[in-house]
């Protein structure tokens, strides 16, 4: 779940706590695409591992990922539906996760609902990689005829036609 347009940073350091709607299907399952709400509170001491942090790039993109381990350097974290870790460092990060809403449903990070899930997602490497090679295929099946359609009716404009707009 990756951001550039807002300053988290700076929205937690105003108010200590933000509310926006991730987008990306980096932490699918867990999180879907544009339809729900995250609750971000300030990181106050260091992550453990399943925590959600929210941290920026060096490349100023503001991200939403798991923390696998935590090390003395920072963290490795890495989306849900992803299989590539990544190393951050501990001043990068600067909210965690403290929950979502699920329609109207809110769903604490703290619940044991929630950590059942999370380490059931976790235990198995084969069944995470089935579950995330499910979703993309499925994603890819709903929205091909809709490529489909762009692909074989609508026209590409030109580098003129682009020009005169």
């Amino acid at each position: 779940m990756e951001d550039k347009t807002t300053d988290y940073r700076a929205e937690l350091d105003k108010n200590g706590v933000i509310a926006f709607v991730p987008h990306g299907n980096s932490m699918w399952p867990t999180l879907k695409n544009g339809k729900q709400s995250v609750i971000v509170k300030q990181k106050t001491e260091k992550l453990r591992p399943m925590d959600v942090a929210l941290y920026q790039r060096d490349n100023g993109t503001f991200v939403l990922h798991r923390v696998i381990k935590a090390e003395d350097f920072g963290y490795i974290i890495c989306g849900d539906s992803q299989f590539a870790c990544e190393k951050v460092k501990e001043e990068q990060v600067f909210g965690v996760m403290a929950g979502f809403y699920r329609g109207k449903r809110y769903v604490d990070v703290n619940g044991l609902d929630y950590i059942k899930r999370v380490k059931k997602l976790y235990s198995g490497t084969r069944r995470r990689k089935f579950l995330v090679k499910a979703f993309f295929f499925f994603e890819f099946l709903k929205n091909l005829p809709k490529r489909a359609w762009l692909k074989l009716f609508v026209r590409k404009k030109t580098e003129k036609e682009e020009k005169n707009v």
